[in-house]
């Protein structure tokens, strides 16, 4: 889209939203007490409704707003303040310098909630520390924002998202995601690549029931409000922002041997190829890097321009963005497109809005998670170092010779051919839209209707191609899946609400019908027979009774599901200083039995506001103290349909029928969280000390758990139930301290601490053993279950292990009794530390998570290390094999003989997983006025910004972050270590 278009469209909102009618309207300005300077993008709202708006550059706004009703004005930075209307058309404002988040607004998705008044536990996001990392998945941004949120990444490729959870996992089966709310529409995190995290102005993190309690049975898991930027009274200003960067693979703490050691190793396991003393030599200086075939400097760039603007009755919004990341491994990256557009009006007693957004985006993959030696990033650890990708002095792909097709000399596929000659592709279609309608009644002040409408659209269209060429697509002369998939949502929501004060009390309150509907459709095709020279659907080749090899799989489903709510809120104040909490919900789920369909959640919060007690007010040191306490309840329903058995296709003899896949269970009803919170809101010396403390037990019952039941009924050997008890336990801590804080000058430190203790309380099956973690009472989700490791006998070069007395038992005694629970993959601290730092139109920021009492199985290095894998590359500790009586070390002896077998299940492979990372680190300048004004351009910002720099862990392996499955399987994409220059300009 050219600028005239873009021009074009924003002046076209702008006449539409001057269309209504004016209305009685307060305006004012608001200045900072140290400097007297305007501040914009100040939160003006109004108490206990959804109107709000916010100041323009120059300090000014102008809100239409009941007679009776209270403005509250919050800036980050500054002490918020809370004042009545009072009949008044002018309100001009004063913000204190002071601390960022004492009495700022909680967006709970339903309502603006003040937080001085607010009992829940919750956190907001600075958005400009949020908006600082280029990242293709916003909810990465996330990590080390807030307390009791944990953030860890699944995979470094571009656009994939990452594993949030909210005080710990609640559900063995249910699903721990959190859930996503933007404009009041859920949403997925799988689709994050498809958005633009710039078009974001607020981020609210709702923990404890009170907070969440309101989503029902969608809030057991916490919940992330989004809320989109709006626009502002005006004239139309546009601010253009741009980055470029670069990104590196970071440092790799598995090292695997060279071609002089590997040959070594080679002749002392006596020389399986058969190499002579010539050949050995020659092949003792190749030392090919595989990671340069296979990897490289990754490039980023981002573009995006946004407009904003409107007159009395209309404010208005939009966006255009570009994201081009390539990723640090070839052929992988993410492009994306998005569009938004936010309008905004009124008309006597009536407020309309109106929030599009559109995105697309093409993610290029690799194949990860996996330990086949046809991936290719396993490939780059196996392949030996004395073999090329390439024949030297040619373009040919080193294959064939001796290996197979597609493969190298060790049988090894040539992972570098491999990733080249194949694809792995998705493209996603994203599509929001909500609007809304309220209306002010004019007999009674603070009363009002409203009715919000939203649609959610998803297609994913997916594509994976393995090339005739590569080892193990020879059979079938290479194939190609393909499918798609969409998912269309849409949510309603009409309520009544009420907001007043009257002498000492204050009253809000609000009742809600909701509706939540969602249908999921997918189908597929995997095709074969790629012999005419084309790698998409023209290639495959038809298959037939007589050409069977070529015959194509098929498949499809899909799956509807519906949520049918009523709620209800109410806050309640007294003398500005105690306030109560209460909230109730009913909903209705399409995804249990008729007899479980309803359930009832609700809580309960209250709040003491200590500090504006007289006996407090004479402790000058006390500029803020706050008590909260609250008990709730929600629900968690899974993804899956429950109440009926579930049939799929069957192929028998030929012939095609129908099959149970799934049992039925109609009394199958919702996982129920019970939370209990109790924290502590605290500001020091004029806040220059500020923060929170939150002590919280939580409770899911109701379990989601594949029970057992005889197969000679159904021929299912478990059915899905409710049954166990889970707890989550814990301590979070948030602190900040303005360390400088003048007209010029200001420093700040802080930190966030998070304590989660998670147990399993019940099971009907305790010490369920599932591969090398366990399901056990009174341990931890996610526990591995192992036998612990003793080294070797320096005497004979055997493996020794533990058995459950402690005693050393030999190979020879090994047994897989002997495992005992030995820690989790779930950090039980975590959180991280920041600081910033300001000189007049010089920024410094800098940003850093840590993750302690953390395990993690390394299977990297299993495959690294397993003596009988030889043939290809290994870890540079088998250099230290036992091999003679006396030899002191941690690695047997290679052979099997005398009851040395390899066993990897224990705890030779489970490592210390802690680390601190430098998450983020920001230096930027701001040009002065005098500069700009020249040049007729409103502000104008350069900075440099890096993300993952500097990372300290004992875990050998790329990154001690990444998980899959509760364990390093193999093939993880490593997290991109990135560094990005970049300019922002308004004008």
């Amino acid at each position: 889209m050219n600028q005239r278009l873009l021009c074009f469209l924003f002046a076209l909102t702008s006449l539409i939203g001057q269309s209504f009618a004016q209305n009685r309207q307060v305006s004012g300005r608001v200045t900072s007490a140290s400097t007297g300077n305007a501040i914009g993008g100040v939160s003006v709202a109004v108490v206990g409704t959804s109107v709000a708006t916010q100041t323009d550059a120059e300090g000014s706004y102008t809100l239409s707003v009941p007679t009776n009703s209270t403005i509250s004005f919050s800036s980050v930075g500054f002490e918020a303040q809370r004042i009545p209307v009072d009949g008044r058309t002018v309100i001009n404002v004063v913000l204190t310098d002071g601390t960022e988040a004492l009495d700022e607004v909680v967006i709970t998705g339903y309502a603006r909630i003040q937080k001085k008044t607010f009992a829940g536990a919750s956190s907001s996001v600075r958005m400009e520390d949020f908006s600082r990392q280029t990242v293709g998945s916003l909810d990465a941004a996330l990590q080390a924002a807030a307390p009791g949120v944990s953030v860890v990444g699944q995979s470094g490729q571009p656009g994939t998202n990452a594993i949030v959870r909210i005080r710990g996992n609640g559900s063995i089966n249910g699903g721990n995601a959190p859930l996503y709310i933007l404009d009041g529409m859920e949403i997925s995190a799988a689709d994050f690549a498809s958005m633009n995290s710039s078009d974001f102005a607020s981020v609210d993190i709702l923990k404890d029931a009170v907070s969440s309690a309101i989503y029902g049975s969608r809030g057991a898991n916490g919940v992330i409000v989004l809320t989109s930027k709006k626009g502002s009274q005006g004239p139309i200003k546009f601010n253009y922002r741009s980055q470029f960067g670069f990104s590196n693979l970071p440092k790799d703490r598995l090292i695997t041997m060279n071609s002089s050691q590997k040959i070594d190793y080679e002749m002392q396991r006596g020389n399986p190829y058969g190499w002579s003393d010539e050949e050995a030599d020659s092949l003792r200086n190749v030392n090919f890097r595989w990671t340069d075939a296979l990897l490289q400097k990754g490039k980023t760039q981002e573009h995006s321009i946004e407009a904003a603007g409107g007159g009395e009755n209309s404010t208005y919004f939009g966006s255009l963005s570009y994201f081009d990341q390539d990723g640090v491994v070839k052929t992988t990256g993410l492009k994306r497109y998005t569009a938004r557009v936010n309008l905004d009006g009124k008309k006597g007693s009536w407020r309309f809005g109106l929030n599009v957004s559109g995105g697309f985006s093409k993610m290029n993959r690799t194949v990860e998670g996996d330990t086949y030696t046809n991936t290719p990033l396993n490939a780059a650890r196996w392949s030996n170092p004395y073999e090329t990708d390439k024949i030297p002095g040619t373009d040919l792909w080193n294959q064939d010779r001796g290996g197979g097709p597609g493969n190298l000399i060790s049988g090894q596929p040539n992972g570098a051919m491999e990733l080249a000659l194949d694809y792995n592709w998705r493209n996603q279609i994203k599509g929001l839209g909500t609007s809304y309608v309220e209306f002010h009644f004019p007999f009674l002040d603070g009363l009002y209707a409203r009715t919000n409408w939203g649609i959610d659209y998803t297609q994913n269209e997916n594509a994976i191609f393995n090339d005739p060429r590569t080892s193990g697509a020879q059979a079938r002369n290479g194939s190609l899946q393909r499918n798609m998939d969409r998912n269309f949502r849409y949510t309603g929501t009409t309520s009544l609400n009420y907001s007043g004060k009257f002498e000492d009390h204050e009253i809000t309150a609000g009742i809600f019908a909701e509706v939540v509907k969602n249908d999921y459709r997918r189908f597929g095709f995997t095709g074969y027979g790629f012999t005419n020279g084309f790698n998409n659907e023209t290639g495959i080749t038809a298959g037939s009774g007589t050409n069977t090899n070529y015959i194509p799989s098929v498949f499809g489903d899909g799956n509807q599901a519906g949520l049918l709510s009523y709620f209800a809120m109410a806050n309640y104040g007294y003398k500005d200083k105690y306030y109560l909490n209460l909230v109730g919900r009913r909903d209705g789920s399409s995804r249990f039995g008729i007899n479980r369909r309803y359930a009832n959640f609700g809580s309960i919060g209250a709040t003491w506001s200590i500090s504006d007690e007289e006996f407090i007010k004479q402790v000058p040191v006390i500029s803020n103290l706050q008590l909260r306490a609250s008990y709730g309840s929600n629900g968690n329903a899974g993804d899956a349909e429950y109440p009926l058995p579930l049939f799929g296709r069957i192929t028998y003899a030929g012939v095609s029928g129908w099959s149970p896949s799934e049992a039925g269970n109609p009394d199958l009803t919702w996982e129920i969280s019970k939370t209990t919170n109790v924290g502590v809101n605290f500001g020091l010396w004029q806040n220059r000390i500020f923060g929170s403390v939150d002590v919280y037990n939580r409770e899911t019952s109701n379990l989601f758990y594949n029970i057992p039941v005889d197969p000679a009924s159904s021929g299912f050997t478990t059915i899905l139930g409710n049954s166990g008890t889970m707890t989550n336990s814990g301590v979070e801590v948030d602190l900040s301290v303005d360390v400088i804080r003048n007209n010029d000058l200001k420093w700040t430190i802080g930190g966030n601490f998070t304590y989660n203790k998670n147990r399993i309380k019940s099971l009907p099956q305790d010490s369920l053993v599932q591969g090398i973690t366990i399901l056990a009472e009174g341990h931890a989700l996610n526990s591995y279950f192992l036998v612990n490791y003793a080294g070797v006998n320096p005497e004979n070069g055997n493996a020794q292990y533990y058995d459950l007395d402690g005693n050393i038992v030999e190979g020879t005694a090994y047994n897989a009794s002997y495992k005992v629970i030995q820690g989790t993959s779930d950090a039980p601290y975590f959180g991280g530390v920041f600081t910033s730092f300001s000189y007049k139109g010089f920024d410094f920021a800098a940003q850093a998570s840590f993750f302690i009492g953390r395990k993690l199985f390394n299977n990297d290095m299993v495959n690294l290390t397993h003596p009988q894998y030889y043939w290809d590359n290994l870890s540079v500790d088998m250099l230290n094999e036992w091999q003679n009586p006396g030899d002191i070390t941690n690695v047997p002896r290679p052979g099997t003989s005398g009851g040395n077998a390899f066993q990897q299940e224990t705890t030779r492979y489970l490592e210390n997983a802690n680390f601190w990372r430098l998450r983020n680190v920001t230096i930027g300048y701001n040009l002065p006025a005098s500069v700009l004004d020249k040049a007729k351009i409103r502000s104008l910002r350069v900075f440099v910004q890096g993300q993952n720099w500097l990372t300290a862990t004992k875990y050998k392996n790329y990154d001690p972050e990444l998980v899959t499955n509760g364990a390093h399987s193999g093939a993880v994409y490593p997290t991109m270590v990135q560094t990005t220059f970049g300019v922002n300009i308004g004008f």
